[in-house]
This record gives structure tokens, sequence and C-alpha cells, in this order.
């Protein structure tokens, strides 16, 4: 119903606009609008002739030439039946003093009739190209938003898993030598779980909520490191009415602990600042590290990349994320656009 309604507007602006061409050059209306409808039927022939066969079967395969022989064909035939219909409805009544023949003696009224099906044939292409256009965009990007939006899911719950992972076998080995200490670490992790199960499912966090997520998983990490980790964790500036997307910030931390401090076995440390301005995050993080094998140099954690997979699709080129490496530390600074309310 919705395609009918819009080829019956196309032919209505068609003919009001002929018409008021027409009647602009000789005001005669009725003259006009009887010899529009007269050559109406001629026109629709034309038009859907060629849209509906000459278009999808010739021009869009390329085979020009036929389409060329075929429309000149098509404007031959449409030609003597606009003739003929006007010839019989508009002559008798407009000009009967005029006798009137198929083919006229005066070549304008031939030319006129084949420039109109031309005109109106090539409008209707472009209208049809044009929908054809915006409707394969429209595809394109609702296609591209549910990849997206696929994507985001599956590493999302790609991360989920390998923080549980590396956290629940911290908690393992506590529960067989300290209980209290695993006691601690559960009251942790499921503060954790509560804001990954349920705040993290939105596609805006409050970045205090983050900020909490990373603290208390510094904190289970301290409780299983006790005093042979030097951890600092601060922020500067206002938290409030401030959003980013969840899971950004916390698998930089963890691919700390890892790749890093889980390898010194003496004192280690980590440093994570976090500065907050009216437009952005800046997340400055430093750990301790023992020199690595060059397999080990090649090596990325699951986490890391997907959350560089989640920063591109988020804020495509407006974040900035550089690492540094030396022989006993490793620096990550991450800047990302937040969202003020």
């Amino acid at each position: 119903m919705h395609k009918i309604s819009g080829h019956l507007i196309f032919w209505f602006l068609y003919v009001s606009f002929t018409v008021a061409i027409y009647y602009v050059q000789e005001p005669n209306l009725g003259l006009h609008i009887v010899y529009e409808l007269a050559s109406l039927p001629a026109k629709l022939v034309s038009v859907y002739y060629t849209l509906y066969f000459i278009l999808p079967k010739l021009i869009l395969k390329k085979k020009y030439f036929q389409a060329v022989v075929q429309f000149g064909l098509l404007l031959i035939l449409c030609v003597a039946l606009l003739r003929i219909v006007v010839v019989n409805t508009v002559y008798p009544l407009y000009f009967p003093e005029f006798e009137s023949t198929l083919v006229p003696d005066n070549l304008a009224k031939l030319v006129s009739p084949l420039l109109d099906l031309i005109i109106v044939s090539s409008l209707a292409v472009i209208a049809m190209l044009l929908k054809d256009r915006e409707q394969s965009e429209r595809n394109r990007l609702s296609q591209e938003k549910s990849n997206i939006q696929n994507e985001l899911k599956l590493l999302k719950s790609q991360l989920h898993p390998h923080f549980l992972f590396n956290t629940l076998n911290g908690l393992y080995a506590q529960i067989l030598s300290n209980p209290k200490v695993a006691a601690k670490m559960v009251i942790k992790l499921s503060d954790l779980l509560r804001f990954i199960i349920y705040e993290a499912r939105s596609p805006l966090v409050n970045v205090s909520d983050d900020f909490e997520c990373i603290k208390n998983y510094i904190a289970l990490e301290q409780v299983r490191y006790d005093s042979k980790l030097q951890s600092s964790l601060s922020v500067s500036g206002a938290m409030a009415n401030k959003k980013i997307p969840p899971l950004l910030l916390l698998p930089f931390v963890e691919n700390s602990f890892k790749h890093g401090i889980s390898k010194d076995h003496k004192a280690c440390w980590i440093k994570c600042q976090i500065n907050l301005s009216d437009n952005f995050l800046e997340m400055d993080l430093k750990n301790s590290k023992v020199q690595s094998t060059e397999k080990e140099k090649c090596v990325k954690g699951i986490g890391i990349l997907n959350v560089e997979q989640r920063l591109k699709h988020n804020y495509q080129n407006r974040f900035s994320l550089t690492t540094k490496e030396s022989e006993d530390c490793y620096h990550v600074n991450l800047k990302i656009p937040i969202v003020t309310l």
C-alpha cells in the first residue's frame, strides 16, 4: 500500500507541474488537464516498462546497447499510442475545426510528446535509483549497527570469563592456605560480580562505579599478595554525573597483575592515577615487571585485545592509548572522552 501511494504521489505531482508549465504559456486549464490525462496511458507504459524491464534487466546488467534499442522502440510505440489517444479525445473537444491525423504535418507535434516521454521516464528512473540507494544505505547502516552490537556483546562475554578465571584461581589458592583471607576475597568478588552482571549490561556506567570496580580488584590482589605488593590508586577531578562504557579500564589493571606483577617473586608495585576533566578521562597506569622472554613480549592478553576493539568501536579515532616498557616497568596511558550529564 505504501508503494502504491508513492507512485500516485509521483504522478499527481508530475501532472500538476506539467499542467502549470503549459498554463503559463497558454492560460487554458481545461485543455492542459485533458491533454495530460489523455497522454497518461502512453507515459505509464513508457515509465513502467523502463523501470521494471529496461532498468533491472539491461541497464543494471550493463547491457547498454540493448537498453538503447529497447528504449528507442518503446518511445516509438508510446508516441504512436499518445497520438492515437490525443487525436481521439483532445482534438474533438478543443480543436474540432482541425483535421487530425496520426502522423502530423508539423514535426513539433511529434517532438513535444517524444520529449515528454523521455523526461518523465528519466525522472522515474532517477527517483527509483535514489530510493533504492537510500534503502540500501539504511540496510547497510542497520546491518553495521547490528554487527557492532553483536560484536560488542561477544567481546564482553569473552572478557567476563577471562577476568573471573584469573580471580577464581587466586581465590582457590587462598581457600587452601588461609580461609579467613579467602572470606574477605569472597566479599570483594561478590561486589565485582554484582557490577559485571548487572551494571555492566548498560552501554554507559558511572565513572564512580567503574572506579569502585578497579578498587575492589586491586583490593583482591592486595589480599593475595599481602605486604609483597605496594599499590596506589588515586583519582583527581569530580566523578559525579560522568559516564563511560563499562569495563574499559579494568582489563589494563588486570593485565598488570597477570603479565607483570604475578611473575615478580620479590617486592612488586602498581600505581594507577585517574584524572578527570569535563570532557575526558585519563588513566595513567604503571606496574613493576620482570624481564620477559622474546616469546612473552609477543603475547597480548585476550582481555586487552578485546578492550582495544571496544575502544575502536566506541570512539573510532577519538581516544589515545600508548604503552611503554622498560626492563622493570610497564606503563599504560589511556585517554577517552566521557559523557557528562
